[in-house]
């Protein structure tokens, strides 16, 4: 096989490839798709058979992802502590006044 040809096939591969990736993002995007309307739709049922059921999952879920919250925040505040917190040296300076000596400005 000449140079050309392999050339010419290394595109052809890669379009191929390319086609058979799209295709196969379509068809999960279908999957998710169509997992949601049948979550949607349990979750219709259960609402409309079983109400006492329904509010409690509710108050469930509501309460797992307030606690989920909590402990991404405690994370991130650990996060920034331990990592000293980046200071660009503006902001959090404290200036003792009794101590502090005032240049003369040189603009």
């Amino acid at each position: 096989m000449s140079n050309k040809t392999t050339t010419n096939l290394d595109v052809l591969i890669e379009q191929e490839r390319r086609r058979a990736s799209e295709r196969i993002a379509k068809l999960k995007r279908a999957a998710a798709a169509e997992l949601r309307r049948i979550d949607g739709k349990v979750i219709d049922l259960l609402r409309d058979q079983n109400p006492d059921l329904y509010d409690r999952l509710c108050h469930e879920a509501s309460e797992a992802i307030a606690a989920e919250k909590v402990k991404r925040s405690n994370r991130a505040k650990e996060a920034a502590s331990s990592s000293g917190a980046v200071n660009d040296g503006a902001a959090s300076q404290t200036v003792d006044a009794e101590h502090e000596e005032v240049a003369p400005w040189n603009g």
